[in-house]
């Protein structure tokens, strides 16, 4: 697939794998390597998302993201290719849920640097690696794998929900609700939102309409008022602006590069 199919809005397709390197012949691999195509790696875990959601919200996410980045930069001219998800992340926070699997910081790097080395081997240097997930642990072990990959393996590796970098023309975010519950940071408001605006059938509405806002993730694994996110506005043109933004990021490093 080349995701001309792909809009913004409900996703009827559940495949994590589709438009992604699984779907291409070990010669079509070779061949983007060879013409120095980029790779978007979308990052996530398999984490409890409260009563309402189950376990697959950080996937789906990262790997949806990373379709509408790489049909967005197919637009521009920009080549890339998608890694197939990586899910084997760490959890602190919501380790003690059933269904929050976790691993260990070095089995973690240890993975990383093997998936890079087969990248690397089959002609890839340059990975923008899409993370959908904020664990203090799992951030520092990807920060971690990046120094490592960067020293041993001589690749350029962003982080790109880290990367801070100038560029211009920014596009324009739409205006979100002012009377956001907050904390809002795991399975609250706008992650329920986003969830439902793609992957309705990933969350239990009637479950998520009844819920009490909580400011710590006990004792339902959420942080945030789920109850809530049928308020939210503008949710989808704020996750495509977001995709444009990454885009600009990614254009303006490939320029630079091109430059030097």
């Amino acid at each position: 697939m080349d995701g001309t199919e792909l809009k913004f809005g409900i996703q009827s397709d559940l495949s994590v794998f589709a438009d992604t390197l699984v779907e291409m012949t070990w010669e079509e691999v070779k061949g983007s390597g060879e013409s120095g195509d980029s790779v978007i790696f979308p990052v996530a875990v398999v984490e409890a998302h409260g009563p309402h959601m189950d376990l697959s919200a950080d996937i789906y996410y990262a790997y949806l993201f990373s379709r509408f980045l790489k049909k967005n930069l197919c637009e521009k001219g920009v080549n890339t290719v998608i890694a197939p998800p990586y899910y084997w992340g760490i959890n602190s926070a919501t380790k003690k849920y059933p269904g929050s699997f976790t691993v260990r910081p070095e089995t973690f790097k240890a993975i990383m640097f093997d998936i890079f080395s087969s990248l690397k081997e089959w002609g890839f240097s340059k990975v923008f690696i899409v993370n959908a997930h904020g664990d203090n642990k799992h951030t520092d072990a990807i920060e971690e794998s990046i120094n490592e990959i960067k020293q041993k393996l001589n690749m350029q590796v962003y982080r790109m929900d880290n990367l801070d970098i100038q560029i211009e023309n920014k596009p324009d975010f739409p205006g979100q609700r002012e009377d956001r519950f907050e904390p809002d940071i795991h399975a609250g408001s706008i992650e329920t939102a986003t969830m439902y605006a793609f992957y309705p059938q990933k969350v239990r509405k009637e479950i998520a309409l009844k819920l009490k806002p909580q400011k710590e993730f006990d004792p339902f694994a959420y942080c945030g008022d789920p109850a809530s996110f049928i308020f939210e506005k503008n949710i989808i043109e704020y996750f495509q602006a977001n995709v444009e933004l990454d885009s600009l990021k990614i254009e303006t490093i490939l320029n630079n590069d091109k430059n030097i």
